[in-house]
């Protein structure tokens, strides 16, 4: 007879994998985007040409959509770990956010990526009067990525760690994680809403640099336990 309270059997190889895309997707973002630089995109003219003068602006954007992948792997993979009944509902309530907040980043990057790379590369070698084009041009473009770019944020890097933050915790993950997690998300959606709404409120590398770099390294934090979590699983393993 099988009693109600029976949970499910812990997969300590889901954990591991799942661990390992974590970490390192989250380290691959971290590094492209340091790799990315900062780039002055409220003045047209410097962006182009910090963009010129990028050694690999389309590769670094390549690379953290790679990377993103790899995270959302890690994170999907995580989800269906839970054994909890209301921790295993949050858990996949954030998956569906990192997937949807994934496909809108893959196309925010890839976007910014190519477009920026091609117009720059026009922009260099043309008159005065076809920069001023292509500068018009590139400054509608980063209009309209504004949106897309801050959206993401919140969708991919903000919602899911609410959600997980408190799923980790009633799945018994260290506390500090759970709500370290949970205290991050809530600032990276607060932040990137007020962004998005109120382009200059505050200088944006606050969200793009910080809220996001700290997401990563949570992230890293998070697939530790994840890893250490698979061990002990495996200990308390039966024949």
């Amino acid at each position: 007879m099988i009693h109600e309270s029976q949970q499910p059997a812990l997969d300590p190889t889901a954990l591991r994998l799942g661990a390992l895309g974590v970490i390192v997707g989250s380290v691959a973002v971290f590094g492209f985007r340091l790799a990315h630089g900062d780039l002055p995109a409220a003045d047209p003219p410097a962006a182009l040409q910090f963009i010129t003068g990028h050694p690999a602006y389309a590769g670094v954007h390549l690379g953290a959509i790679l990377g993103v992948l790899v995270w959302t792997c890690g994170i999907v993979t995580l989800a269906v770990t839970f054994t909890h009944g209301l921790a295993g509902a949050l858990a996949r309530w954030g998956a569906a956010s990192v997937l949807v907040g994934a496909a809108i980043f893959i196309t925010d990057f890839s976007i910014d990526g190519v477009a920026g790379q091609d117009l720059a590369a026009a922009w260099a070698t043309a008159s005065p009067a076809g920069r001023a084009v292509l500068e018009l041009a590139y400054q509608t473009a980063a209009t309209i990525l504004r949106g897309t770019s801050l959206a993401s944020i919140v969708i991919l890097w903000g919602l899911p760690l609410v959600l997980f933050g408190r799923a980790l915790v009633l799945e018994g993950y260290p506390a500090w994680l759970g709500w370290t997690g949970l205290a991050s998300g809530v600032a990276t959606i607060i932040g990137a809403s007020a962004l998005l709404l109120q382009r200059d409120l505050f200088p944006g590398v606050l969200v793009y640099g910080l809220l996001v770099s700290v997401v990563q390294l949570w992230s890293v934090a998070l697939g530790s336990m994840m890893w250490r979590r698979s061990g002990a699983a495996d200990s308390t393993a039966g024949p």
